[in-house]
């Protein structure tokens, strides 16, 4: 007002026993019949619930209307006490509205209401309210179970992930340890002209450890039970049972 060169001049209020307050507006306490009259204008709203949303509405349309006006410079929004506009109104709650996100709310208490019960007083308007919460129940209902499906079948498709991903890991360790004992089979096979099978050497120190085949690896049987066949292989190679060539091709040895 100052901006807009209005003469103003700051008065006192006045007290409940109508003399002039010396207090300012900020220290100025909230008036005793408040709470009663507010106790009153919220019995009249939980009689018909249709009250409380024209209450609802009109609180909704003073405060965008008064945000709104044209003479902001007068109508300062952020200077309304918004909590007390809405206990003139009698609301049993405050609404959701961009206005009131940020405000003091100090002072305000929600009306103890429940709210599924609360009901229209007329018979038409109430039928419809309880059809709308039912579908609205089951609507939520079916989202819940959804979700929950949802997260079944995600839990059960990594599981299958992780399965997948481990077998392959295991499949991929034995392959790479078959490929290196086949060089190594090469190596000596190449060395000393086919001794006596490496296989067997290589089964010997396994009994040798610990007194039982491929006690250093319990998850590696399958290659165990590969190099007890080369072994069986090797003895008839030697025998004359088997030729060298179809050993060579059984294992995939060439020599160079």
């Amino acid at each position: 007002m100052s901006i807009r060169k209005i003469p103003m001049k700051k008065r006192a209020y006045l007290s409940e026993d109508n003399s002039l307050s010396t207090l300012d507006l900020e220290d100025r306490p909230e008036d005793s019949q408040v709470l009663k009259n507010l106790a009153r204008i919220r019995e009249t709203l939980l009689a018909d619930r249709g009250n409380h949303d024209q209450a609802a509405k009109a609180f909704v349309s003073f405060v965008r209307a008064y945000s709104k006006h044209e003479a902001s410079y007068i109508f300062r929004i952020k200077d309304l006490d918004l909590v007390g506009v809405a206990k003139s109104f009698g609301l049993l709650r405050l609404p959701r509205m961009p206005e009131l996100k940020d405000i003091n709310r100090q002072g305000w208490d929600d009306a103890e209401v429940d709210w599924d019960t609360y009901a229209y007083a007329d018979a038409a308007q109430e039928a419809k309210r309880q059809a709308a919460c039912a579908a609205d129940k089951s609507q939520r209902e079916e989202d819940k179970e959804s979700r929950r499906a949802a997260r079944a079948e995600m839990k059960k498709a990594n599981s299958a992930w992780s399965d997948q991903t481990r077998r392959k890991e295991e499949k991929d360790l034995r392959k790479e340890k078959r490929t290196r004992k086949k060089k190594w089979l090469k190596a000596q096979t190449q060395a000393v002209g086919m001794p006596a099978s490496p296989t067997e050497t290589s089964l010997k120190r396994g009994r040798d450890n610990d007194g039982c085949l491929g006690s250093d690896d319990d998850d590696d049987g399958d290659d165990w039970d590969e190099l007890a066949r080369e072994e069986r292989m090797a003895k008839k190679v030697r025998k004359g049972d088997v030729k060298q060539k179809t050993f060579d091709a059984e294992f995939g040895i060439d020599f160079l």
